[in-house]
């Protein structure tokens, strides 16, 4: 009967074996970039065999962001392992909620985890409905895990922090480890839940990679800077004294400018590369519409925008050659119609200027000869009758072969000294 139920038991286990490592850190705020790393990090796992690693030293971040990436790790394909590193590290507030999200849950001897009641202006949230909600979530998360739900309370209602060794203690996490390969040693041969599997995980001789930020990604970190946000808003208030004072259409633009790109930072990044363009497109057009008043200083910031935009929507990976699955490959595509609109109607606009400059005669030709300008009668002219003519808002005395009367309009046939010679064109 032992023999059957080991038998079973083996028939019906499950085994991941990672041969990778995927290696995130998350070292500042969490928004919309690090929901976009993690999931190109899940993404590469599952095509190459890997696992996920999220080294977490965060204070915190945004909660949007941090739910999305609670769901994305629950329904992961690739285990997960959450790790505060490196010593004396924190995972504050949403780097917590992250950690007790992930299949494995592992600290460095000196870090220390907590402190998760939401902020909301500065000023701690303590309204039921909000709380009450964060704290079923996390509790039932924590537990799926076969983790301690009565901390994932306490961390939110009291502010409760934990070093690592008594967050193992109490069960709150599964590992404490000195570094990854210490890491990486204690968890081979575990345990973990995998799309509600039990899942036995094998890590051998793995390689480590490391997904870094793209350009987007990038970019968004430096908006959500509070430091950059707060010269940037500068920047847009002086801006707009500035258009306001000297009524210049360029530095209005400006601070429009400013003040949108401040707030990208909350945007999803699959959307932020789109927004690029599509800004960039209406700047260009706004400065043509404008008869170039800004003297292409609209237009080059929109080229800029364009270029960014279009490199922010491909993933690093993309460029560097190395195969992914991508979930939002049509917003790529779409990127990369716009941009090529963009660019053959620019093209066509310059094209079409140039024919229409071809096709007139040179300024300073008409100038020199005056022969094929028109103008309008000043007096009645014929043969042997002169006149007077106004071409190009002056006075010429003219004659014609046939008689021109007062008011109609003129062409100069050619020019002789000071007397030009004229021909009907409308009375």
């Amino acid at each position: 009967m032992r023999i059957a139920i080991l038998l079973l038991l083996v028939a019906f286990s499950y085994a991941y074996v990672a041969t990778s490592v995927y290696v995130v850190e998350i070292n500042g705020v969490v928004g919309p970039y690090t929901y976009s790393q993690i999931q190109r990090a899940i993404s590469l796992a599952e095509q190459n065999n890997g696992l996920v690693l999220i080294l977490l030293s965060t204070p915190g971040g945004l909660a949007d962001p941090t739910l999305q990436i609670i769901r994305e790790i629950g329904n992961s394909p690739v285990p997960v392992v959450g790790y505060v590193y490196p010593d004396y590290s924190y995972a504050w507030s949403a780097g917590t909620y992250i950690l007790l999200s992930t299949h494995i849950a592992a600290m460095a001897p000196h870090t220390v985890i907590g402190s998760c009641q939401p902020i909301s202006g500065g000023t701690p949230v303590n309204e039921s409905k909000i709380l009450n909600a964060l704290i079923g979530y996390l509790e039932t998360v924590s537990k799926s895990y076969g983790r301690n739900g009565t901390f994932a309370r306490l961390c939110i209602t009291q502010n409760i922090n934990l070093d690592a060794e008594t967050a193992l203690k109490y069960r709150v996490i599964d590992v404490v480890a000195t570094g990854v390969d210490d890491l990486l040693k204690k968890i081979n041969g575990m345990t973990v839940l995998l799309r509600n599997q039990q899942t036995e995980l094998v890590v051998e001789s793995p390689v480590i990679r490391r997904v870094e930020p793209s350009l987007t990604e990038t970019l968004q970190m430096w908006l959500s800077d509070p430091v950059m946000s707060s010269v940037l808003s500068l920047l847009a208030f002086l801006l707009l004294l500035a258009a306001f004072i000297t009524g210049h259409p360029a530095a209005a633009v400006a601070a429009i400018v400013l003040l949108v790109i401040s707030m990208f930072s909350i945007l999803p990044t699959a959307w932020l590369g789109l927004a690029l363009i599509i800004m960039g497109a209406v700047l260009i057009l706004a400065e043509i519409l404008m008869g170039m008043a800004a003297h292409g200083a609209v237009a080059g910031v929109g080229a800029v925008l364009l270029v960014v935009g279009f490199l922010s929507a491909y993933p690093a990976n993309v460029f560097s050659g190395e195969l992914i699955h991508i979930r939002d490959w049509w917003l790529i595509q779409l990127g990369l119609y716009i941009n090529i609109a963009i660019l053959l109607g620019f093209l066509v606009f310059i094209v079409y200027k140039a024919v229409i400059i071809h096709k007139q005669r040179p300024p300073s030709e008409i100038l020199t000869t005056l022969k094929g300008a028109e103008g309008v009668a000043v007096d009645d002219i014929g043969p042997g009758s002169p006149g007077f003519v106004i071409v190009f808002g002056e006075y010429w005395r003219a004659v014609s072969d046939t008689p021109v009367k007062k008011g109609c309009r003129i062409r100069v046939v050619e020019i002789a000294g000071e007397i030009l010679k004229i021909e009907p064109v409308q009375c």
